[in-house]
């Protein structure tokens, strides 16, 4: 029996009216509106409860050269796409959903934030969804930072979880802690080590961590518990991930964009790194198990 299924989708970099595709072609920002009509198109098929997007709305921050008037359209835009999604889409922010001029996060906020934050919790089916906001950090530094005041709550969060028997899920842009594969600060949030400090105590709770920002699949644990990172839509293998909960076991599959034309295209930029990019089978398609609580 299903209890209820949710996507993850990240990275779509949105960018209207790009002058050209980035990284070498391997992202496609002249493409990026298409490729995320064809998403919202697929979501509503897979009738989620509903969305988390990981991300990187946008192609904001410090590497695409929007001027002030791109971003803000840009963004414009992507809240009117997202609203065709047949369901809620709850968002977090990443480094280039940040202002491309000044760093700040508050047109972000005003377009895609719910309660005037970047961060958000809820609860489905005895699941606590926790959603960080990972760019407490003047401009888009690459790296991430969760403020103290926000890990204090994230703490309360698992707290409320461990007294009420819930199991949790965490979202954030960046890598919430390294791992073998990927020690560089750029990667993940700089405080790292306090994120593990308040996460740790709760392995029991939480299920697994997701998050974007590398433009790849991977699956790792890290003291005991999973992360899973997911590949961008703006880029190969273009990919998102289907949640189905069922009361024993959570399954993980992912789906590429159905938009074959503009795949080939990025699939070509860099034939030698695709596999990187793309990941092992147990990357893509996963169980994940429940009941550690009874």
């Amino acid at each position: 029996m299903i209890l209820f299924k949710f996507a993850f989708i990240t990275d779509t970099h949105l960018y209207l009216n790009a002058p050209q595709n980035f990284a070498s072609g391997l992202q496609q920002q002249k493409n990026s509106f298409a490729l995320y009509e064809k998403l919202v198109e697929q979501l509503n098929a897979f009738e989620p409860a509903f969305v988390i997007h990981g991300g990187d709305i946008v192609s904001g921050g410090q590497s695409f050269g929007m001027s002030t008037a791109e971003f803000e359209a840009t963004l414009d835009g992507a809240q009117q796409l997202g609203e065709r999604i047949n369901a809620p889409c709850y968002y977090i922010p990443g480094n280039h959903d940040l202002h491309p001029e000044t760093g700040s996060k508050d047109d972000y906020l005003a377009h895609f934030s719910i309660n005037g934050m970047g961060s958000i919790s809820f609860v489905r089916e005895n699941i606590r969804f926790i959603l960080l906001d990972s760019q407490e950090v003047p401009e888009d530094l690459t790296h991430g930072y969760i403020s103290t005041n926000q890990l204090a709550w994230a703490e309360r969060e698992l707290k409320r979880a461990r007294d009420y028997d819930q199991e949790v899920f965490i979202f954030s842009h960046q890598l919430p802690f390294p791992s073998v594969e990927f020690q560089g600060v750029g990667s993940r949030v700089a405080n790292s080590a306090e994120v593990l400090e308040i996460t740790a105590p709760f392995e029991r709770q939480i299920l697994a961590f997701f998050c974007g920002h590398l433009h790849l699949n991977r699956v790792f644990r890290e003291q005991g518990m999973l992360c899973i990172v997911s590949s961008g839509i703006i880029c190969y293998p273009m990919m998102w991930r289907q949640v189905i909960v069922y009361p024993d076991r959570v399954d993980v599959q992912s789906v590429p964009i159905d938009l074959p034309d503009v795949l080939a295209e990025s699939e070509a930029a860099n034939p030698d790194n695709n596999p990187y990019l793309l990941g092992r089978d147990r990357d893509l398609n996963f169980s994940i198990q429940r009941g550690a609580l009874l």
